[in-house]
């Protein structure tokens, strides 16, 4: 029964092509609503207890995510001109909408509690940058004399400080620390660096990282794909074909996911690594055997109906089984785990009904 469509393709190539493409367009056109999601607590669900448990622990103890800025001089960070760049640079992150402004440690946000004469004196650890060297030298001493800011605030020797930033919402955090990077480095000279860290800043990045190397191992995947079969066939026209099913798959595949209003996870990137390999198997089976069989037929169209006659069966199967396996990941636990393999499932189907529709037409063309 199943059969007919691709007889209805061996007759109808151009109205098959077409439909096709039609398709195709449309769910291109959903990729315009695409969410990216590098977060990897998201690996769990929003009740799962440990999940839950963190949350609450941040929320009781009023815990942010928290971008750490590191500078550094190799003359050493206790210099007027130094101490100054460095509260220029504080008093402007201080400025960047998304950052909890009164939680901000740095020298000239942070309070030092001292005692004199039996009272506790607080004040800004340093409220104006001092210029004088025994100015330097005293808010040094006041520094170093207390042991909560050694290795938090400044390092021992004195050649590094540290800038801590809370943040409202992790997702903002490539944001904010654009904009840090920007006011750091307009203000730091020769000698003078500085470092980025905190969790944000290191998920955000492998996220990033992650979907870039995506976007070039794929089409790296398909070039090689195309070359190994090239040099099977040794004709570019009967390749064509089964890489336009690959690309095709990929884009129905992740089309449906971002139109369903799934968020293209670190996980979802990889769905069209998976699915190139997978989505010209069934090409290869029927080309081959179209490759073998026309010479001896001379008609391209009862070649093909020849080769739907014997591969329609067991193409059919093995695409089953292949989509069941990557279907049987919507058991797990971890939802981006689900999203994968329910839409690599999804995509070894419509590379199965392309080969048998799409490829003989292309053929008979």
């Amino acid at each position: 029964m199943l059969k007919k469509i691709t007889y209805f393709s061996i007759d109808h190539p151009k109205t098959v092509i077409l439909t096709v493409l039609v398709i195709t367009m449309i769910f291109m056109v959903l990729f315009i609503r695409i969410k990216i999601d590098t977060d990897p607590e998201n690996m769990l669900e929003t009740d799962q207890p440990d999940r839950v448990f963190y949350n609450q622990v941040k929320e009781d103890f009023g815990i942010h995510d928290m971008i750490v800025l590191g500078i550094t001089d190799k003359q050493g960070i206790f210099r007027p001109e130094t101490l100054g760049k460095i509260q220029r640079i504080a008093d402007e992150i201080v400025e960047i909408e998304g950052v909890i402004v009164e939680d901000v440690m740095s020298f000239s946000t942070t309070n030092n509690v001292t005692a004199e004469g039996g009272m506790l004196t607080i004040d800004l650890i340093m409220d104006e940058p001092p210029q004088a060297d025994e100015e330097v030298a005293a808010l040094r001493q006041a520094i170093y004399d207390n042991p909560m800011f050694v290795e938090q605030l400044v390092s021992t020797d004195g050649n590094g400080i540290a800038i801590y930033v809370p943040i409202e919402k992790k997702n903002e955090s490539r944001r904010i620390s654009r904009e840090m990077e920007a006011i750091v480095q307009k203000e730091l000279s020769d000698g003078q660096k500085y470092y980025l860290a905190g969790l944000p800043v290191a998920e955000d990045t492998f996220g990033i990282e992650m979907f870039m190397q995506m976007g070039i191992l794929a089409p790296l995947a398909m070039m090689v794909i195309f070359v190994l079969m090239w040099l099977i066939f040794r004709k570019i026209t009967l390749v064509i074909s089964p890489m336009i099913v690959a690309m095709f798959s990929v884009i129905w595949g992740m089309g449906l996911l971002i139109g369903l209003g799934y968020t293209v996870h670190i996980m979802s990137s990889m769905i069209p690594i998976f699915l190139m390999p997978i989505a010209v198997l069934d090409s290869v089976h029927i080309l081959s055997e179209f490759h073998d069989r026309y010479p001896a037929l001379r008609n391209k169209k009862q070649t093909l109906r020849a080769v739907a006659d014997e591969l329609f069966t067991p193409m059919l199967y093995t695409s089953l089984t292949t989509a069941v396996g990557f279907g049987s990941l919507m058991l797990a636990d971890i939802p981006p785990v689900r999203v994968f393999g329910a839409f690599v499932a999804f995509g070894v189907l419509v590379a199965w009904l392309l080969t048998m529709t799409f490829v003989p037409a292309c053929t008979m063309l």
